[in-house]
């Protein structure tokens, strides 16, 4: 198993502080050989892979598990809803990529300006409130 960075190692300790060092499944609580789950994926979220926002404890049953959001799509759906609720000011990389092809066409129509400045005053409150590491 490759070493992994002193960032996310940083980054996985502010988590079990946050988290308790249990497991967030609903109804488990179990502190019992936990993992760290990333809500948006690491390959598709590169930069963000340290960052608080986008992990949460799951024990290995709950992880890895049929229950776990590798296996199930309704339990991977969960994850992204708890993140949404949780951290409503989080940008995920597609809103990101989004604001970019936005960008783009940002003098097109009434509609394409709208969804950009929203989407910009959510990236200016995710730069603001995201949780340092």
């Amino acid at each position: 198993m490759a070493k992994l960075s002193s960032l996310l190692q940083y980054a996985y300790k502010k988590v079990d502080e946050r988290d308790g060092g249990v497991c967030l499944h609903p109804g488990c609580g179990s502190s019992y050989n936990t993992d760290h789950h990333h809500c948006e994926s690491r390959s598709q979220a590169k930069d963000r892979v340290a960052c608080v926002e986008n992990v949460v404890t799951l024990c290995w049953k709950h992880h890895h598990g049929s229950e776990g959001p590798h296996e199930s799509a309704r339990w991977r759906e969960y994850w992204k809803q708890w993140q949404i609720k949780t951290y409503p000011y989080y940008m995920s990389k597609i809103e990101q990529n989004e604001m970019e092809r936005l960008r783009l066409k940002r003098f097109a129509d009434a509609k394409v300006k709208q969804r950009l400045d929203e989407l910009e005053e959510k990236w200016l409150k995710w730069k603001e409130c995201r949780i340092k590491v």
